[in-house]
């Protein structure tokens, strides 16, 4: 697999979304392990993946530091960054931004690949959805990231869900379990532009 941004778009359609749409409530956990399924699956030399990647820098006064979800390797190098993220996105993207300012630590460090799902609905009665995340939104928290590090690629996955208000059995407990996902997207970052996008799933 190319480790292009187009390469990368285009592999990631190979992640079995399918397993993270039948999967309900906060499936961060699951979300890391398909993607580390989907790059050893993928990678062309020799695969591996450290999980709880070490951080971007050492903790000092209480400041810095910074784990990732997964470090993508290929033949030992670290090339490739996950961070899955059902909330804090803009820090998530500062902490990417981290990583690719550590030459020192990561010096073959290539890409990232950033997910946002949303973790539960919002409003009230008959107004009650899954907030949506929109492509305008989500460049401009990645733009900037992208620009100070032109060299390197970022791709975005955004998992879109739909709320159910109508569900039966244990999901019907409560609202944490009554959203499905209906589509999954991607969007590729390289010097500080959108440069290409598409539907995964």
């Amino acid at each position: 697999m190319s480790q292009s941004g187009e390469g990368l778009l285009n592999g990631l359609k190979n992640v079995r979304w399918n397993i993270a749409a039948k999967t309900f409530g906060n499936n961060h956990a699951t979300l890391i392990g398909l993607l580390v399924q989907w790059w050893i699956d993928s990678c062309p030399e020799m695969p591996q993946v450290l999980e709880a990647g070490p951080s971007h820098g050492h903790f000092k006064n209480g400041v810095g530091g910074g784990m990732c979800d997964a470090v993508f390797c290929d033949n030992s190098n670290a090339v490739g960054i996950l961070e899955v993220e059902g909330t804090r996105y803009p820090h998530t993207f500062e902490k990417i931004g981290k990583f690719f300012n550590n030459p020192s630590a990561y010096p073959d460090l290539r890409f990232a690949v950033v997910v946002l799902y949303p973790t539960g609905p919002k409003g009230r009665g008959g107004e009650r959805t899954m907030p949506k995340l929109e492509d305008v939104k989500v460049s401009s928290m990645v733009e900037p990231v992208s620009r100070r590090h032109s060299g390197k690629t970022i791709v975005v996955v955004v998992l879109d869900k739909a709320y159910e208000r109508d569900v039966e059995g244990v999901r019907g407990r409560n609202d944490y379990y009554k959203s499905n996902l209906t589509k999954v997207r991607a969007l590729v970052y390289e010097g500080g532009m959108q440069v290409a996008s598409g539907i995964l799933w």
